[in-house]
């Protein structure tokens, strides 16, 4: 009796062990997910600030230059940004024109270029009219992206590339350029909340000087 008591026992303590295992599992999955809940949340509280502070921040009648310096102010720390501008493009006269270029934690000078040599990534978004996304640098090699001196500088070059054209119709006043150091760092709700920020910007710019 007590060898058959003991066994008995045993596969009372291993039946115990095995639902102790599963329930560690299920705990653990149940973190993940409440993780995973809070991360949605917090980018979804982030995107919200975003878009607030942009409408509070941005106003019709002020210049590119302006709205472009708004748009950095809020959504460089946020959207963990490596490299933001904003170029106005003048079809008559031919030229891509860097209104505002934030690169390596400062503001520099970015020499113009002509439009109708498309020269780069930029181009590829105002000739056809529509955002583009790169999502490594490898790809953005392959699409035509040109280094800046400070790129060709320093090394650091940014992986993940998204542009947004500012204006409606066949000719963009403009873009607006996002860039990260991570790959493939902007999500697709990322993405559209850097298509509703330049999207407000436009409105601002329509009917306006650049």
């Amino acid at each position: 009796m007590s060898l058959f008591g003991g066994r008995k026992q045993d596969e009372a303590l291993a039946e115990r062990d095995e639902r102790l295992q599963k329930l560690e599992i299920e705990l653990g999955a149940t973190r993940s997910r409440l993780a995973d809940t809070q991360e949605l949340v917090r980018h979804l509280d982030q995107d919200r600030d975003l878009l607030l502070g942009a409408l509070e921040g941005m106003h019709s009648g002020e210049t590119m230059q302006a709205l472009a310096q708004v748009l950095l102010d809020l959504s460089f720390k946020p959207l963990g940004l490596a490299c933001f501008y904003v170029a106005a493009a003048d079809w008559d006269q031919d030229q891509l024109r860097f209104v505002l270029y934030h690169e390596g934690g400062r503001a520099r000078v970015h020499p113009s270029r002509r439009l109708s040599d498309r020269a780069g990534l930029s181009e590829r978004v105002l000739s056809g009219r529509r955002s583009v996304y790169i999502r490594t640098m490898e790809e953005g090699h392959s699409a035509g992206s040109l280094l800046t001196a400070a790129e060709q500088a320093t090394g650091l070059i940014p992986h993940s590339w998204y542009g947004v054209p500012l204006g409606h119709g066949s000719r963009p006043v403009g873009l607006v350029s996002f860039q990260s150091f991570q790959t493939d760092a902007f999500s697709e709700g990322r993405r559209r909340v850097m298509d509703a920020l330049a999207a407000l910007m436009s409105t601002c710019l329509e009917g306006q000087g650049r």
